[in-house]
């Protein structure tokens, strides 16, 4: 005669990999989605003013160049300056300070050259 208790016992086990499979499976959906938001917000973010890049306050950090174990120069813009400043564990240093001028377009630049040229 069959043990009356190995079955429900053994569809108990079935039962809990079952649920542990499916909470698993969840999990994995949960964090890809995670995943991909952070992803699209730190591609797309700028366009519409979330995260750093579309943050409009008035100092930006613009570049940042390690020269060392923990010193680096950094450039910041603040209003209409580029401030040039070298950082180190004790200090900041100002080393320059420069004018603000707004990248030109490729195709500008390159029709300016050449009328420049024909003149000539």
């Amino acid at each position: 005669m069959p043990d009356a208790t190995a079955a429900p016992l053994a569809a108990s086990e079935y039962g809990l990999v079952a649920v542990a499979l499916k909470m698993g499976l969840t999990l994995l959906v949960l964090l890809a989605f995670i995943f991909a938001a952070f992803w699209l917000l730190k591609r797309y973010g700028g366009k519409f003013g979330i995260g750093p890049a579309g943050r409009g306050g008035t100092l930006r950090l613009i570049d940042h160049l390690p020269v060392g174990p923990r010193k680096s120069v950094v450039v910041v813009r603040f209003l209409d300056k580029d401030l040039v400043l070298g950082i180190t564990e004790q200090s900041i240093t100002f080393l320059t300070e420069a004018e603000h001028v707004p990248a030109a377009d490729f195709a500008d630049t390159l029709a300016h050259n050449t009328q420049r040229s024909d003149a000539s």
